[in-house]
């Protein structure tokens, strides 16, 4: 797809050279960046990525993008109203766009260390501009035909060709202002943040693009009605301050042949708003965005951040209290709070895993609300059922996974600072690192739970609550003892090691459903004497795993 989009850009290869730009050094440029672009793993996609080199990540993304958009697709085919229908469309288009840009292109967007290269050679600021815009519009124009090519189709089809030729001019504008809104957050974030908290929220971007659409593919289409959308809607003033319904409002002009003064006033709207916002951004976001940004990279930053380093170490981290409290020998304390530091810093790891977390609450809709059922009826019936067992054994279904991912690190080779010391029984690093996992991830989710359980069913059910709390620990720790034993953040980032697990995850999700079903019938045959006796042994159980966790040798270790 590049390609022929260079091709339209050579079109203007007469423009470019009257402007005073080189085209050649420029076109160099952009198909340099566009091979890059290719090479590049996006978000979420290392699960995808094979040990050689591959330039089809690109491909991947877009062909996943337009998969996506095919749920767009078919609202817009279900819902009646043109309006309403373009203004959803829109809306997603642009957040998508924005999105885009926030995650997968931050990188490219945040990144100086071309200028090494570039600017020593006899490359004009007009031409370097010029190419760095060129290559920013065909990404765009690539992510956007993916966003939006079904719901073109679906437009063509059900609103005429007028609609769609016209709607094919909307989703550019709508790029455009998703362009102009990305420029205007990040100038915002970096004006009143250091660079690495820049990357750190880019961070949490990616994160929460992963969740939502994680956990959006599974709710939504159980909670929407699309027999709910009525034909006819009201809007109100303050909904034409907002750039998908001009871009709505436009095409429903074209398609109805409606050019009142308030439908013209939109279509003049829709176009004058991103045009002028797109010179704007040229003309004074984007010197500034490069001012601001080099500043960063050649600030006083890590003087800055040095000092608050000095101020976290005169206090007590929340997780040397819980080393302290959870550990018995210095090394394991070690183990515990490496883990949880790194798991908090380390970006690899909070987007492989924290989004995994949110499977909690989809799991629980999924089992609590199941079938289409209404959410005030299955309330009202929750606390005679025993499902609040969901409740309790959910989270175990999900943070298991944290203890594949937290023996893999792109900064791997640090590791060497394990076996450079006097450690005797590296089994304690495994078993702090167990112990931190589960303390960090599972115990505030079980809590909440918990809570919330003692709100629906009573007091009642604290019995099951201990009980569970043991079980749970007790599988995680079996799990902890079947798994292959890495020292934390030790192993290279591999494909092949980090994938395959299917086998493994299938029969964690069996230990658990049997557990789950283990408690179910103990509550059905009113032994509640018989959880209080069981908790004990399992407690036991535990800490013999834990032992031999402890215990592990270096012949032991995965390395």
């Amino acid at each position: 797809m590049d390609k022929i989009l260079l091709k339209l850009v050579g079109l203007f290869k007469g423009l470019f050279n009257s402007q005073g730009i080189d085209y050649a050094r420029m076109m160099t440029i952009v198909e340099t960046k566009l091979t890059m672009d290719k090479r590049r793993v996006y978000m979420n996609w290392k699960q995808n990525q094979q040990k050689k080199e591959s330039n089809n990540h690109l491909k991947g993304v877009l062909l996943v993008y337009a998969v996506m958009s095919l749920f767009i697709a078919i609202m817009l085919l279900a819902i009646p109203s043109l309006m309403l229908g373009m203004i959803l469309v829109h809306s997603y288009i642009l957040f998508m766009m924005a999105m885009t840009l926030i995650t997968d292109f931050s990188s490219v967007l945040l990144d100086t260390t071309d200028n090494q290269v570039i600017l020593p050679k006899p490359i004009s600021s007009k031409t370097l501009f010029m190419a760095r815009l060129v290559h920013i519009l065909i990404y765009l124009l690539q992510f956007n035909i993916a966003i939006a090519v079904l719901p073109l189709g679906v437009a063509f089809f059900k609103f005429g060709v007028l609609a769609g030729l016209f709607m094919i001019i909307t989703t550019l504008l709508t790029a455009l202002m998703a362009v102009f809104i990305t420029y205007l957050l990040y100038l915002v974030i970096i004006r009143f943040s250091s660079e690495s908290k820049v990357k750190d929220i880019v961070t949490y971007f990616q994160i929460f693009m992963t969740v939502l659409f994680t956990v959006g593919f599974q709710v939504l289409p159980k909670i929407i009605n699309l027999n709910q959308f009525k034909q006819t809607f009201e809007l109100h003033w303050y909904s034409y301050l907002l750039p998908p319904v001009w871009m709505a409002s436009a095409i429903e002009a074209v398609a109805n042949f409606n050019f009142d003064a308030l439908h013209l006033t939109m279509i003049a709207v829709a176009f004058v708003v991103p045009l002028f916002t797109f010179w704007f951004m040229n003309k004074f976001l984007a010197p500034s965005f490069a001012k601001k940004l080099g500043a960063l990279s050649n600030g006083n930053t890590e003087k800055r951040d040095a000092s608050k380093v000095v101020i976290q170490q005169e206090k007590n981290p929340l997780s040397k209290i819980c080393a302290h409290l959870f550990c018995s020998s210095p090394v394991e304390k070690s183990g515990f709070q490496i883990t949880w530091k790194m798991t908090s810093r380390d970006k690899s790891f909070k987007l492989q895993f924290y989004p995994s977390m949110a499977y909690i609450a989809v799991f629980i809709f999924i089992f609590v609300f199941k079938n289409g059922q209404d959410l005030s009826d299955t309330w009202s019936k929750m606390s005679s059922k025993s499902i609040f067992l969901v409740f309790l054994y959910v989270p175990l279904m999900t943070i298991n996974s944290s203890l594949t991912i937290v023996a893999f690190n792109e900064n791997y080779l640090a590791s060497w600072v394990y076996h450079s010391m006097p450690i005797h029984k590296p089994g304690e690093l495994v078993a702090g690192m167990a112990k931190s996992l589960f303390v960090k991830f599972f115990i505030p989710v079980y809590t909440l739970l918990c809570v919330f359980c003692f709100y629906v069913w009573g007091i009642g059910v604290l019995d099951d609550a201990l009980f569970a709390l043991v079980n749970n620990l007790f599988c995680f720790l079996i799990f902890a003892n079947l798994s292959n034993h890495y020292l934390p953040f030790s192993r290279q980032p591999n494909t092949q090691q980090q994938t395959g697990k299917f086998i493994t995850a299938i029969l964690q999700l069996l230990i658990v459903g049997l557990t789950i079903a283990i408690h179910y019938v103990l509550i059905r045959i009113q032994l509640s004497w018989l959880l209080w006796a069981l908790t004990p042994v399992l407690a036991i159980a535990s800490w013999k795993l834990i032992r031999r966790l402890q215990n592990l040798k270096w012949y032991q270790i995965s390395i």
